[in-house]
C-alpha cells in the first residue's frame, strides 16, 4: 500500500468512528507519526479546530466552579450534564473532548483524568468515555479511553480504569478492579449449620 492509500484509509477509518456514536475504540498503527498527524489533521482548518478545543478545555481547567467549568467543555464540544461536580485539577482530554460524555449528577474528583487518546510504542488509540449518572470518579483517578463507567460507580482514589465499570461497582487500584464482597458460595449455607464446636450434636435415641 502505497503512503497517499495509507492515510486515506486512515482518515476513512476515523470518519466511520467519528459519524458512529456507539463505537466504543479505534486503534491506528503507529508506523509513522508524521503520517499520523495527516490522517488526523488534514488541513490548516482542522489544526485550528484542534487549537480552539484545547484552549476551551484548558480554561475550563482554570475556572473555579462546576458550573463555569462545564461552561468551557462544552464550548470544547463534551457533553455535560445537570449538576455535574467537576473538582480542582480534573482533567478532560484536550485532543477529542468531544468523545467525552458526563451525565447528570456525576462527579470528578481533583486531579482525576479522563484520557479520550492514547499512544503505544506500535499504535495510536482513541475512544470515547461516559461517566454514568451519579458515578464518582475518585481523586487522581485514571479513565482510558473507551470506557463506560456505570451509573452509580464509584472508582477508588489513584485508581486505573482500563475497562467497564459495572453500574454501582466500587472499584479501585491499577489496574482497577472490583473492591465489593464476593457473594458466598452454594456449600457456605452448609457449613453455617453444623454443630458449633464443642457442643455435642444432638443424640437420635
Amino acid at each position: 500500500m502505497t503512503e497517499p492509500e495509507e492515510i486515506e484509509k486512515g482518515r476513512t477509518a476515523l470518519r466511520a468512528f467519528l459519524d458512529d456514536s456507539e463505537a466504543r475504540a479505534v486503534v491506528f498503527p503507529m508506523s509513522d507519526h508524521s503520517r499520523l498527524v495527516r490522517v488526523f489533521l488534514p488541513s490548516f482548518f482542522a489544526r485550528l479546530r484542534l487549537g480552539l478545543r484545547h484552549a476551551m478545555v484548558c480554561l475550563g481547567d482554570w475556572m473555579p466552579t462546576c458550573r463555569s467549568k462545564a461552561f468551557f467543555y462544552r464550548l470544547a464540544g463534551a457533553t455535560i450534564g445537570r449538576r455535574v461536580c467537576i473538582a480542582p485539577g480534573a482533567i478532560l482530554d484536550p485532543i477529542y473532548p468531544q468523545l467525552v460524555v458526563l451525565e447528570d449528577d456525576a462527579c470528578l474528583g481533583m486531579g482525576s483524568r479522563i484520557l479520550t487518546h492514547e499512544y503505544t510504542a506500535t499504535n495510536f488509540r482513541i475512544g470515547r468515555v461516559r461517566v454514568c449518572r451519579k458515578a464518582v470518579v475518585g481523586a487522581w483517578s485514571t479513565v482510558r479511553s473507551g470506557v463506560t463507567v456505570g451509573e452509580g460507580a464509584t472508582i477508588g482514589f489513584q485508581s486505573l480504569v482500563n475497562r467497564d465499570v459495572p453500574p454501582g461497582d466500587v472499584v479501585g487500584g491499577v489496574p482497577a478492579r472490583s473492591l465489593k464482597a464476593q457473594p458466598p458460595t452454594e456449600s457456605a449455607p452448609a457449613a453455617a449449620s453444623a454443630p458449633d464446636e464443642g457442643k455435642a450434636a444432638p443424640s437420635k435415641g
